[in-house]
């Protein structure tokens, strides 16, 4: 008899994977807080997503991208977690269970005003952009009332949302006299805010938060809108340039009008460590740079270049994947590099670059590889910009770094020349251990290399470590004002770190670790400066594949 068929459930879809995350992780820090899941609040999150999805039978699907069911979630997850670090910090009382499922349903309704009624197919949300808030009490107030909610808490949540409306925000003191419904109360715009400039998408996201403007510009019309009093952004690019005026001028003082209640955050994770807070300065620092991204991987480069199309790209990605998959599991990278660095990271890698992948496929001619790998590693709008000095320097690096196989000090010595040509005081390469959740400090130079060399960092805390995490380089002139900055390393070695420049370190494509720089002598570092480093980067990691293909041959 033949075995019955197993059948697999189906795989998730990122957006079902991302409700079904952040319903358990509401849900676990209700139980955390008071012992218990209360059943109304179960029924609430299965109610809010399916108001969503569009199976109430009063409202269409949420068909704008930006004030989605995502952002629903994130905004309750935000707030929960904030209100949670109130009531852990002992400084003041709890929040009663009641009152804290009205700031979980005030976070979850707060931009449900984007949702059409049933029937009307005009447009997808954005024209809602100014009466959503008004939208989202009211269906708010109609939820709680048909799920017999009780009498307060149908009071408290339209009330609460009310403070998300920031063209026409109500007195909060005038609507909450007693202290704990006004902290909580405040929470909901706060968690807002702090949620969606949190997202670690949140600038590519802003091109989705312009479709709803443009709806409602060419609804209500732009100079109505402006007699309004509001800002119409011609463009995404003009809404993403706007990112740190908004930031400065906008959420900033709106955080401080309402207690900082963010602050409760770091209460709830411990130990003073804030992602949210992270993720924000990430954001606003990474605005600081060309939005399309200096520095792009090959595929892209060569797609808007004209020279290969996606289909190429991602055909020749999958025989490069191929390739890696089928090596042995022992020859890795850290393998590969182990008696000539510290052990770096555990993860497999194919001997052969995409471009040798594309060309092999005859996708490709090789000039036009060569075009592409021009722009990608030395940009026309940089080459422009660099004066002799920096041309010179870079070009003696270039030659040094043939010499690598001579061993490590090479590269140290390479770091030495950026910290001149950047006048930083000290630099680093730092290179990734995934599996140990950690990066060393493999070849640092300046006053406290000695002590440094092979000192390890968490990949959840400082600046390197976002910069791994997330791919992207980063700088602050003033590490005291960035809460990315760990200060356990200047503790441990007695060293005031003042200004940091870091940028991802790849290989083929994959990011190993980090370069940084430490301390520019007027901490004014700078754009240009982080692109000078990316160059330097991008050399210093050829060095590097030269040195694993040479151990894979042996």
């Amino acid at each position: 008899m033949a075995p019955a068929k197993k059948h697999r459930k189906p795989s998730l879809t990122p957006e079902a994977a991302r409700t079904r995350t952040a319903t358990s992780l509401l849900l676990t820090i209700v139980k955390e807080e008071y012992g218990r899941v209360p059943a109304r609040l179960s029924r609430l999150l299965r109610d809010v997503v399916a108001l969503y999805d569009g199976r109430w039978p009063a409202y269409e699907a949420c068909e704008v991208s930006y004030h989605n069911c995502g952002h629903a979630l994130d905004a309750a997850v935000t707030l929960t977690r904030m209100a949670a670090g109130w009531n852990r910090s002992g400084d003041q009382p709890k929040f009663p269970e009641d009152l804290f499922l009205c700031g979980i349903a005030a976070g979850l309704f707060h931009d449900a005003g984007y949702i059409k009624d049933k029937g009307d197919h005009d447009g997808r949300g954005g024209k809602y952009t100014f009466t959503h808030v008004q939208r989202g009490m009211e269906m708010a107030g109609r939820y709680l009332t048909e799920s017999r909610w009780p009498a307060r808490a149908r009071e408290l949540v339209p009330a609460m949302i009310s403070l998300t409306d920031y063209r026409h925000e109500p007195e909060a003191t005038a609507l909450f006299h007693d202290p704990l419904e006004l902290a909580l109360a405040k929470m909901v715009p706060t968690a807002d805010l702090v949620a969606q400039m949190a997202d670690n998408k949140y600038l590519p996201r802003l091109t989705d938060l312009y479709v709803e403007f443009r709806e409602v510009y060419e609804r209500e019309g732009a100079e109505q809108i402006r007699q309004l009093g509001a800002p119409v952004y011609k463009s995404a690019q003009e809404l993403k340039e706007g990112v740190l005026h908004f930031y400065e001028e906008f959420v900033a003082p709106r955080l401080e009008r309402y207690g900082r209640m963010d602050r409760y955050l770091a209460v709830f994770f411990g130990n003073g460590h804030n992602p949210y807070h992270e993720n924000i300065a990430a954001n606003l620092s990474s605005h600081l740079l060309d939005l399309r991204g200096q520095w792009r991987r090959l595929g892209e480069v060569l797609r808007e270049l004209g020279l290969a199309s996606r289909e190429q790209i991602n055909a020749a990605l999958a025989v490069q994947q191929q390739r890696a998959q089928a090596k042995e599991p022992n020859e890795t990278l850290t393998t590969a590099i182990r008696k000539t660095l510290l052990p770096w990271i555990n993860h497999q890698t194919s001997g052969r670059c995409l471009g040798e992948i594309l060309m092999d496929m005859n996708a490709i001619s090789s000039s036009a590889l060569a075009t592409g790998l021009l722009h990608q590693m030395v940009p026309d709008s940089l080459l422009e910009k660099m004066d002799r000095r920096e041309i010179a320097t870079l070009l003696r690096i270039s030659v040094l770094l043939q010499n690598t196989r001579k061993g490590p000090w090479i590269l140290r010595q390479a770091l030495e020349m950026a910290n001149h040509l950047l006048g930083c005081e000290a630099s680093s390469i730092l290179l990734a251990e995934p599996n140990k959740e950690e990066m060393l400090i493999a070849l640092p130079t300046g006053p406290r290399s000695k002590m440094l060399q092979g000192q390890a960092i968490t990949l959840d805390m400082g600046l390197a470590s976002w910069v791994y995490r997330n791919g992207r380089p980063a700088l602050t002139t003033n590490v005291l004002t960035d809460a990315r900055f760990d200060k356990a390393l200047d503790r441990r070695f007695d060293f005031e770190t003042r200004s940091l420049l870091a940028v991802p370190l790849r290989i083929n494509g994959l990011c190993i670790g980090v370069i940084e720089g430490v301390n520019k002598k007027d901490d004014n570092f700078t754009e240009h400066d982080m692109h000078i480093l990316t160059m330097l980067a991008n050399m210093i990691s050829s060095a590097l594949m030269s040195i694993i293909q040479e151990h894979l041959t042996r």
